[in-house]
């Protein structure tokens, strides 16, 4: 429990066993401890509250706000007419109490408007393996010059080869599409033959690498172990990780996706410091629905999207709120729109639909309908 709740659930306590001695003492009214009880009750309920809030999604949080508003005037009403006996008869102002707290509670549930995501809109182009030069330099500058097309809300990246990093870093020059790479090395320098450091990275420009992608895990054996080293590599050259998650068909199939997952997070995005983590876009990539003829639909990325962001905030709390969270399974522009109406999907890591720059720019436009 953070301090400031631990305060208010002292106040709370102390505020009532203050009023019963009092109470007992004859020198406090009767009237006087429901005053103190109700205080008490709402100071703790602010302590207690917040928490439940924070762990409910959507409807359910404008329905946990409409009952905090209506059962304080439902309780309230009745307890002061008995008190006040003001009303001539219990059934007359039980009623007056409901109708009034239903309309009040009604009336403000109508008019709150519903809690906007102000996560980031990502749409991360992955190009893996393709491209020579020349081509993604022109892809990158066909990418820029339609970008205004787009909504200005949404944040463009695109993770070329190696190869040609430098030039399409100069090909997007004044333009806000962002670019990163696809690996780095887990050492900072040495005699490390064929590996690219995070340090040269960034010292191209780039402000994003990709890291733990499904083709990195399954071909090259990387293990968790090893990304906690680039992930630390990541962050000393100010370099803002996409840390990728996901189950294979196999694992899909005999039911441990949310097990897979959670393990993949838990063995290296809880080893970050919260300022790290809040620098760290999370990609949840469906490796089973990936060349395999089966198709992963919006429902199932939100299911396991939600189970993603239910994980971090059991370590980072209110912060995985703001942690974008991408969908990387065959994202093309036919499907973005009912992807990205989903709750806990933030965005795309894109991969054969980033080669063309009608359709990458397109996946983007999903965002607006």
């Amino acid at each position: 429990m953070k301090r400031r709740e631990c305060i208010r659930t002292a106040v709370a306590g102390g505020m009532l066993l203050l009023a019963l001695v009092l109470r007992l003492c004859g020198l406090l009214p009767l009237w006087g401890l429901f005053l103190v009880a109700a205080a008490a009750l709402g100071t703790l309920w602010l302590a207690l509250g917040y928490r439940v809030w924070h762990r409910l999604r959507g409807k359910a949080q404008q329905w946990f706000l409409f009952w905090n508003y209506a059962l304080p005037v439902l309780a309230a009403l009745p307890t002061l007419a008995l008190v006040l006996d003001r009303a001539p008869r219990i059934d007359e102002r039980l009623l007056v109490a409901t109708l009034t707290g239903a309309v009040l509670a009604a009336i403000y549930y109508l008019i709150y408007p519903k809690p906007k995501n102000m996560r980031k809109k990502i749409v991360a182009g992955n190009w893996k393996m393709n491209t020579l030069p020349t081509e993604g330099i022109e892809l990158a500058r066909n990418v820029a010059a339609g970008r205004n097309e787009g909504c200005s809300c949404v944040n463009f990246i695109v993770c070329p080869p190696f190869t040609h990093l430098c030039g399409v870093i100069d090909a997007l020059r004044g333009s806000d599409i962002e670019v990163g790479a696809q690996n780095c090395a887990a050492e900072e320098k040495g005699a490390y033959t064929g590996e690219v450091s995070a340090a040269m990275i960034a010292a191209l420009g780039c402000r994003y690498v990709i890291l733990g992608h499904s083709e990195r895990r399954q071909y090259y054996g990387e293990t968790s172990e090893t990304l906690n080293r680039k992930m630390a590599q990541a962050f000393a050259n100010d370099l803002q990780p996409i840390y990728c998650v996901g189950e294979n068909l196999e694992e899909r199939e005999a039911g441990r996706h949310f097990d897979v997952v959670k393990r993949q997070i838990e063995e290296v995005v809880y080893n970050l410091t919260p300022e790290q983590f809040a620098r760290t876009t999370i990609a949840y990539e469906p490796v089973w629905a990936i060349g395999t003829g089966k198709t992963a639909t919006a429902d199932q990325a939100q299911e396991i999207h939600a189970h993603i962001r239910s994980i971090l905030r059991k370590q980072f709390r209110e912060a995985a709120e703001q942690t974008p969270i991408l969908y990387g399974g065959s994202c093309k522009p036919s499907n973005a729109a009912e992807l990205f109406a989903k709750e806990d999907v933030d965005g795309g890591l894109i991969g054969g639909a980033a080669l063309k720059a009608e359709d990458f720019l397109a996946i983007g436009k999903g965002f607006e309908k």
